[in-house]
């Protein structure tokens, strides 16, 4: 992946949880990290979610989208595992 992608926020704990209870779809995960969407209300929304420290940063879609076709479609694992680790120090 030649492009650097950012986390567009953290999530609280609070709304990690709620968007949990609400239903969340695990896209992929690679080493510590899991990719995610869920629902809030209308919108669809992606995440990163890093299991080390129990931490959630919200992505936008396009982000996602590039995440999912990386992992997917023959991706360097490597290289996706950097991208992912830029992503959750992005905030």
């Amino acid at each position: 992946m030649n492009k650097k992608l950012v986390a567009l926020r953290e999530v609280s704990r609070e709304e990690f949880m709620e968007l949990a209870q609400s239903g969340t779809r695990e896209l992929f995960d690679l080493g510590q990290f899991k990719v995610l969407d869920a629902w809030k209300g209308e919108e669809q929304r992606q995440f990163v979610y890093d299991m080390g420290p129990h931490r959630c940063f919200e992505i936008d879609k396009n982000t996602g989208y590039d995440l999912v076709t990386a992992f997917y479609c023959g991706g360097n694992k490597q290289e996706l595992n950097e991208t992912l680790q830029h992503i959750v120090s992005s905030v």
